[in-house]
């Protein structure tokens, strides 16, 4: 943000009188004549774009502006204050009083630069506001988060509207790890935007315009073959998730390498992937030639209690030249052991929730849970692997420094097996698409969308994860596929 301001060639006041005058428009939708709403505006320049604002409304309802933290600091939001009105200010012992009465809130205290802790004082004012159900509305940032990851302080503004100026910040993208804002808006301030950006994005038209359409002269292994490596004695269901996941893409090739306790099972479950039992003596004479012949493989889920899983890791990753993604299981073989991530010669994905990623990574809970964006992006270019780091809203970090904020899904995913389900779409759909960037983003946004679409027909609390591929045949025939 701050590089787009400088590049526009806009002085800071102007650029403030502009902000202003979008807030006020938006404004206008929320309000009728006899509103009363209230402006609490800091000493930055989000201050001044809620000075710009205020004045603005004052013409068309009851406006009061309290200053929380004193008097503006810097000399744009000086010279906007010195146009407001000194009818509209409030003194501090009049708070109370407006905020009982008042209709509307405008936050306009901290912007994009806040970062660490609130003061007492703030901590005190920001609590009472969110106890008294107020309608807020805040500006760019809720006071008291960090823009650049999911951080608030517990006593951080609550908004039922949260309006990003000129563009989306971490922030919004991370609304269902902060839970501030019940709805976030984008006012366009019309700046010219780099022709790049690190954020990358995904969506229904994104998607079917990566995913490559069936030609007539099309065969079974035209866009390769998937190999799911998985399972083990009790653990059959998160193999069969895989192969449900892979499923729901419509792979057209799967090959299945499973234990043979559990043979059985799979087999009787599903019929077109071609399955291959290994046991203790030949799990090697059984896996090499698959990892050599596949166009994508994964391994972990399931493999809880599988004979040999860390000489099947070392294979994998001594071995393997096509994408590879790592779940469960293999995950946990990492600890204490991820130095052998940099001896793969082929793209590697992990996909760990936040207590797996602590454990390979050595970080507390509570840290990563703070810190989802920076600890992705740290691993990733550390280790040159591709994170897929899941929570509400899963952050998708790459070696490059590219990153992906999931913004579909919703709490029918919050069940065991999802994971695995996540795994097999992610490993059919980096056989059929190549560029694996896209692929991954097309994977776990998928994954969260179909949990939406699916609210058509199942609840919430008992979504059955088996659904999925017919869910994905509903979107596929919309979309002529």
């Amino acid at each position: 943000m701050k590089a787009i301001e400088q590049a526009s060639g806009i002085p800071v006041e102007e650029l403030m009188e502009r902000v202003g005058e979008a807030l006020f428009h938006r404004l206008l939708q929320e309000i009728t004549p006899e509103s009363s709403v209230l402006f609490l505006c800091g000493r930055g320049n989000n201050g001044g774009d809620g000075f710009v604002a205020a004045r603005l409304l004052r013409k068309h309802c009851n406006v009061s502006v309290y200053l929380p933290a004193g008097r503006p600091s810097t000399p744009e939001s000086k010279h906007a204050y010195r146009r407001v009105s000194r009818k509209c200010l409030v003194k501090e012992e009049e708070l109370d009083a407006i905020l009982r009465t008042c209709d509307l809130i405008v936050d306009a205290v901290y912007g994009f630069g806040f970062h660490g802790s609130l003061d007492p004082a703030m901590k005190q004012l920001f609590s009472k506001i969110n106890q008294l159900e107020k309608r807020v509305i805040s500006v760019d940032i809720n006071s008291g988060c960090e823009c650049d990851t999911a951080l608030c302080d517990s006593d951080a503004v609550r908004s039922d509207l949260t309006l990003a100026i000129d563009c989306w910040k971490p922030f919004h993208r991370m609304r269902k790890e902060h839970g501030r804002f019940r709805r976030a808006e984008l006012l366009d301030l019309s700046l010219p935007h780099p022709a790049g950006s690190s954020y990358l994005e995904m969506d229904e038209e994104k998607f079917f315009a990566g995913f490559p359409k069936k030609q007539e002269n099309d065969y079974k292994s035209t866009y390769g073959e998937t190999l799911l490596i998985g399972g083990s004695y009790g653990m059959a269901g998160a193999l069969a998730l895989n192969i449900t996941g892979a499923r729901t893409v419509g792979t057209p090739y799967i090959h299945a390498a499973l234990p043979h306790e559990i043979y059985g099972i799979a087999a009787s479950r599903f019929l077109t992937p071609v399955f291959h039992p290994y046991g203790p003596d030949n799990w090697r004479e059984v896996l090499e030639p698959l990892i050599h012949s596949c166009s994508s493989l994964c391994f972990g889920s399931g493999s809880t209690h599988l004979a040999h899983k860390g000489e099947i890791l070392d294979l994998i990753l001594q071995e393997s030249r096509v994408p590879v993604v790592l779940d469960a299981e293999a995950l946990r073989l990492l600890e204490h052991n991820m130095y052998i991530l940099r001896f793969a010669r082929c793209p590697v994905i992990l996909t760990p929730h936040i207590g797996e990623f602590a454990m390979v990574t050595g970080l507390p809970k509570a840290m990563i849970a703070d810190q989802k964006i920076k600890t992705a992006l740290e691993f990733a270019r550390s280790y040159r692997v591709i994170v897929v780091l899941k929570g509400a809203n899963t952050v998708v970090a790459f070696p490059d420094g590219e990153l992906y904020l999931n913004q579909s899904g919703n709490q029918a995913l919050a069940q065991a097996g999802s994971g695995d389900l996540l795994t097999g779409i992610l490993t059919g759909i980096l056989t059929m698409t190549r560029d694996v960037h896209t692929a991954v983003c097309m994977a776990v946004w998928l994954h969260g969308y179909l949990a939406e679409y699916g609210m058509k027909y199942h609840s919430m609390q008992n979504f059955p994860l088996e659904s999925y591929p017919a869910l994905m045949d509903e979107l596929f025939r919309a979309h002529g596929r």
